[in-house]
């Protein structure tokens, strides 16, 4: 967090440079542009040099002149560094020098074993027998060694080559010259980095010194920043899907994919800029309108080619890989098509396109197009995967919550049942018990049929439909057990379509409705009771009526009749398909009307 607040503070405060004071320095404005240019190449933050104190290792000197040459090397460098200190040494150096000399000719080499802060080893062949105090000698040593003390990268520009030490290719045109101790000098002070900041800032500006030191960081921030917006760009797209329009017009399908057009161009800039500083916060207006306006129209007309070519072929594809693998190529296909077919006229400068990302001849070969392609077409699958597999876990819970629901149900149902059981058993045995010392033919076939009802009301099978047949069946059992009761007092008819007794309807659904019609009904009456029960098909919806001629019902007859378990069993069933009416005075009944259940 405080990394990213200073990176914050520092962008701000490059709009206002600070005026450092220059010094004296007769090379200041060369060796801080070769330092610039060529010790920072934007892998490295800090300049190479040593932080340590150097520990030297002279070998191969054979006498006191010889060391004397190197002695006074690392004396004019110990001048020049405030930072570090050369010191000989015997063992354990950090930087070996090593000189041989063999007849046959005079060579030399660098070999750097390990760079860094460790180990710095070199290795000279000088090829003279003696003492090698000679001009061209010196000149070696000096060479191969001072290049040592830092590391400089080729020249970024024509303005870094400066004729020193570190621009020679070879020691025998190289002299250690006052602009190489100077660049020594600023590169060993305790103040560099904050004197390399004020030079820089000075001639360029707070923005070329952070991508100088930060060049990396700022890279893999433009790419993260990049990358991030165009993840929210495809989320937003992706939560704007289920307000979405299934099959789309031309015109609406473009529109619902708005939010692609808008974020090409910056998919497009951001692969095509290599994520210095000046790339991350600057932008061109009129490159922008341009790169915006061209690549709008452009994605217009893949849309285009798209929206009338995939729905033709998709058809034909089953599985769902080939469908995607479709949509990858065909994508590329459109993308690449359009440039070859299409010229727009208004982007025409000397024969060529202003905008060049757009150029059909140049179109093919540019690698940066050919990717945006390629990462749209992908971006295009994986959301088709996402899509994918969002849906197939919804219909995944859309199954659970469907078992769920049906074993709610169920269980509700079964409840249901279970209060109507005891309202059987008690009327039953009181009805047996009644006849129990006066008739004992009547009490046997009421016991009888008091048991196949209760064999129905088992349900063995765990039945939650039965057929009208079955259930009006059973209304005959129980309106035979209450005739025995009743005698002539009760008097029942039974009618059913022929096209309605197959159908399937709830388990007792008609039984508490003939049994409230005997018991608000023939036993509050004096005379003889009528019962009739009627199912009938009325166009696509069935319709059961129980008709008894006994008192009217009440205003509201549900809480005192007993019926609010058929109301329950109806609502978790049929919902909204299920009506119950009741009516009054010559033609008392209570009618069930179920919706859509036969077919025309």
């Amino acid at each position: 967090m405080k990394q990213l607040l200073f990176f914050l503070i520092v962008i701000f405060v490059a709009h206002n440079p600070s005026k450092a004071q220059p010094t004296n320095s007769p090379f200041e404005g060369t060796t801080w542009n070769v330092i610039r240019e060529r010790l920072f190449n934007g892998e490295n933050a800090q300049a190479y040099r040593f932080e340590d104190d150097i520990r030297f290792q002279l070998i191969g000197a054979k006498t006191h002149q010889d060391s004397a040459i190197v002695t006074q090397m690392i004396a004019e460098l110990n001048e020049l560094f405030e930072t570090v200190q050369i010191k000989m040494v015997d063992t354990e150096p950090n930087f070996k020098l090593t000189i041989t000399q063999e007849a046959g000719g005079q060579s030399s080499n660098s070999i750097q074993l390990t760079s860094g802060y460790s180990i710095i080893s070199v290795n000279l062949e000088l090829g003279i027998q003696g003492a090698f105090s000679d001009k061209e000698s010196i000149k070696q040593i000096y060479y191969h060694t001072i290049r040592q003390f830092t590391k400089l990268s080729a020249p970024q520009s024509g303005s870094s080559v400066y004729g020193g030490i570190f621009d020679s290719p070879a020691a025998s045109d190289a002299e250690f010259k006052e602009i190489d101790k100077d660049l020594l000098k600023k590169l060993y002070s305790p103040d560099f980095h904050k004197n390399l900041k004020e030079s820089t800032v000075r001639k360029h500006g707070h923005q070329q010194y952070l991508d100088l030191r930060y060049h990396n960081l700022i890279k893999y921030l433009s790419y993260s920043f990049k990358a991030i917006l165009i993840l929210f760009g495809f989320l937003f797209f992706l939560s704007k899907e289920p307000k979405r329009k299934q099959n789309p017009g031309l015109l609406l399908y473009i529109k619902q994919r708005t939010i692609i057009l808008l974020i090409l161009p910056f998919i497009y800039s951001f692969i095509t800029t290599t994520g210095d500083l000046s790339t991350l916060l600057i932008v061109s207006p009129a490159s922008f309108a341009i790169n915006f306006l061209a690549t709008t129209i452009y994605a217009v007309l893949v849309l285009i080619i798209i929206y009338y070519s995939e729905p033709f072929f998709l058809k034909k594809i089953n599985s769902f890989a080939g469908k995607q693998a479709f949509i990858f190529l065909s994508t590329n296909f459109a993308a690449f098509i359009v440039p070859s077919l299409t010229i727009f006229p208004f982007f025409m400068l000397s024969g060529k396109l202003m905008y060049s990302g757009f150029n059909p001849v140049s179109f093919w070969s540019q690698g940066s197009q050919t990717f945006t392609i390629v990462f749209v077409a992908a971006l295009r699958v994986f959301y088709n995967f996402i899509q994918y597999r969002t849906q197939s876990m919804v219909n995944e819970k859309d199954v659970e919550l469907a078992k769920m629901k049906e074993l709610k149900n169920q269980a509700e149902l079964n409840a249901l049942h279970s209060r109507i059981n005891p309202h059987f058993l008690y009327n039953s045995l009181n009805s047996i018990a009644s006849l129990a010392h006066t008739d004992a033919d009547k009490t046997e076939n009421m016991a009888t049929g008091l048991s196949d009802l209760f064999r129905y009301s088992i349900n063995k099978e765990n039945k939650t439909y039965v057929s009208v047949a079955e259930e009006l069946e059973m209304v005959k059992k129980y309106l035979e057990i209450e005739k025995t009761r009743f005698g002539n007092r009760l008097t029942y008819e039974i009618i059913a379509e022929e096209s309605a007794m197959e159908k399937q309807i709830p388990k007792f659904l008609i039984q508490p409705l003939v049994e409230n019609a005997v018991k608000h009904g023939l036993s509050k009456m004096k005379g003889t009771g009528k019962i009739r029960v009627e199912v009938k098909q009325l166009e696509k919806d069935m319709s059961i009526s129980i008709f008894d001629n006994g008192p009217d019902f009440p205003d509201e007859p549900v809480s005192g009749y007993g019926l609010q378990n058929l109301h329950d069993k109806l609502d978790i069933i049929y919902g909204n398909q299920a009506l119950i009416n009741w009516e009054n005075g010559a033609n008392k009944n209570f009618t069930i009307m179920l919706k859509n259940q036969f077919e025309l």
